[in-house]
Order: structure tokens, then sequence, then C-alpha cells
């Protein structure tokens, strides 16, 4: 009996729609299939760690190391003008510290670590030059050991790193050197048992290994998390220690979501803020604007009027002032008229 389990590796292949089954029709012959049930990993694989637990994944088997050095070096020359670049992304929580969650070496001694200090502090190594000391960088100096779920992201162009601690910290840094990593061995995260050449400090992370969980882990093109579930016999990668999926990484998704709903709502809320402020400046405004106009005309009201009263006042002096000397011009008749009868008088007694 002849039983073959297959897994589906790309999403292009579904949906399944039909199967099919050869060499059933001799006499005595059948077939017994079973499909499912479907596990959808994506690149969102999380995984519980212990103090013990490792996942390495080997990208180059040492057997082949000698056959692909001579086709290293030769094309040296033609890589050194294009500048080198890693790109790798996670997700984790952990309240242990020191702990170690990256390491990327090669067969040429390089490496690279990232790992949480004594104080829960997230430190990146590089270490690029075998003769020269490494390059260390520490983002942020408070304690990620909190745990809380952060997503690090760390980008190499040449000598430029860019690093990214969940949504809301960006840093830059400058490497001493631009080298390439050269005949990559293997990608462990948690417990590191080989010296190499690390650092002191790395080497205590590495023994201590990670508790925690670890979620969306990528480096380059390479998901070694996804790569242990799927593939847990392939002689490319090697679980110590007990390791059980988990589910941090849809926990960090609907927080992430969440954080982003958060910041829409805010952003709205400053914009109805912004708005109603804007829409009180603009009453503030209208009702100055009234206010003025509404002194103004009172002032030009009392000014009408007090020029009404004044020429009214002229007015009435004027006229005032005819009458008297209408009344003058007619004492003045009146007493002529007395003194011409007078005379006559006197013109009639002198007779």
């Amino acid at each position: 009996r002849a039983n073959d389990t297959g897994v589906l590796s790309y999403k292009d292949h579904l949906p399944v729609s039909h199967i099919i089954i050869g060499d059933t029709n001799r006499t005595g012959s059948e077939a017994i299939y079973h499909i499912g049930p479907l596990r959808c990993y994506g690149d969102k694989v999380s995984v519980s760690f212990d103090r013990e637990s490792s996942v390495t994944f080997t990208f180059q088997e040492p057997f082949s190391v000698m056959q692909n050095r001579s086709s290293q070096a030769s094309s040296v020359p033609r890589q050194s003008s294009s500048r080198a670049r890693e790109d790798m992304a996670f997700t984790f929580i952990t309240s242990q510290s020191p702990a170690m969650l990256l390491t990327v070496s090669t067969f040429s001694q390089q490496y690279i670590a990232v790992i949480l200090t004594h104080n829960g502090s997230l430190q990146i190594w590089y270490h690029l030059q075998t003769h020269r000391i490494p390059d260390v960088f520490s983002p942020i100096l408070s304690s990620l050991a909190d745990g809380r779920i952060h997503r690090i992201r760390i980008h190499r162009e040449g000598k430029d790193l860019y690093v990214q601690i969940d949504q809301d910290i960006h840093r830059k840094y400058t490497l001493s050197s631009d080298a390439e990593l050269i005949l990559i061995r293997s990608l462990t995260l948690g417990k590191v048992i080989r010296r190499d050449s690390f650092q002191e400090e790395v080497v205590q992370a590495g023994l201590k290994g990670f508790i925690g969980c670890l979620s969306s882990v990528q480096f380059n093109h390479v998901a070694p998390l996804k790569a242990a579930l799927l593939n847990r016999g392939s002689s490319l990668v090697t679980i110590r220690g007990p390791l059980v999926q988990s589910n941090c990484g849809a926990l960090a998704d609907s927080i992430t979501s969440h954080n982003l709903r958060d910041q829409v709502a805010t952003t709205n809320k400053d914009k109805e803020q912004h708005g109603g402020d804007t829409q009180s400046d603009v009453a503030v405004i209208a009702g100055v604007v009234t206010a003025v106009v509404f002194i103004t005309v009172c002032v030009l009201a009392v000014v009408t009027r007090l020029l009404y009263r004044r020429r009214t006042q002229r007015t009435n002096d004027s006229i005032k002032e005819k009458e008297h000397r209408h009344s003058m011009e007619t004492e003045n008749r009146t007493e002529m008229h007395l003194h011409s009868s007078v005379r006559d008088t006197m013109k009639e007694y002198y007779i």
C-alpha cells in the first residue's frame, strides 16, 4: 500500500477543484483519498518558544561550500558595484531579558544579531569585517521585555541601516563597512549554543535563549517559522526544544488595526475640533463685525441728531432775530409817528 501526502505551498494553486488518481483499472486495485483540512499559514506564522527552544534555517549545506567559493570569489568584482542589502522583520512578545531574538551567521565569521540586553532594550549587532569590532546600535533605551507586542523592521543598503520599532520609532544609522554577507550559513531564532565569533554580550543572550512568542519572521525571501512548520523533516530546518504554534500574530494584527482605528478616530476628532474652532472663530468675527457696524450706526445717528438740533437752533435764532428787528422797526416807526404828531401840535399852538 502506498501513502502519498503533500503540501500546497503557493496560493495560486488554490482552490483545489479536482484530483487525478491513476492505476485503478486493474483487478483488485482501489484508491482511497482524503483532502484537508485546509490550514493556511501565510507569512504570519506564530510560534511560542521556551528557554531551550530554537529554530535554525540553513541557507547552504556545508558540502556545497567549497564548490561555491571559487564562483563566489570570481563574482566579487562584479558585485562590488552593487550595494549589499538585507531586509529583516519580525514580531515578538516577551518578558525575559536578556534574550536572543535572531542571529544570522556566515561561514566567513560574519554575523548579525538582534538581542534584548539586561535592561530589556533592543540592540542590533553587525559584524561585517572580522578584523574590526562590530557595529552596535541601540535604537531605544526603554525596555521591550514588557509583555507587549512589538514589531521590528531592519533594512540595510550598503552602509545605511534603517530601523523601525512598532509604528512610531524610526532610526537611521551608518555602518562602518558596506561589506556583503558572504556565504550565509544559517539563521537562528531563540537559543544559540555555538559561540562562533560572537562578542560576550551576544553569547550570553544566546545562552539565555528566548521565552515568548515570535511571529511573521522574514529575512529577505525566507520565512523560517513557516519553513519550520511545513518542513519539519527537511535537512534545511533544525528544531530544538518545544515549539508550539501560537496566535500572537493574529493578536498583533488586531492590535495594529485597533491602533490604526484609534489614529483615524483621533484624526477625525482633531478635524472636528479644528472645524468647531473654525466655526467658533467665524462666529466671533461675525459678532465683532456686527458690533462695529451697530456702534457705527449709533454714532452716525447721534451725530445726525446733533447736526439736526444745531441746524434747528440756528433756524430758530434766525427767526427770533428777524422778529426782533421787526419789533424794533415797529417801535421806531411808532416813536417817529409820535414825534411827528407833537411837532404838528406845537405848530398849531404857535399859530
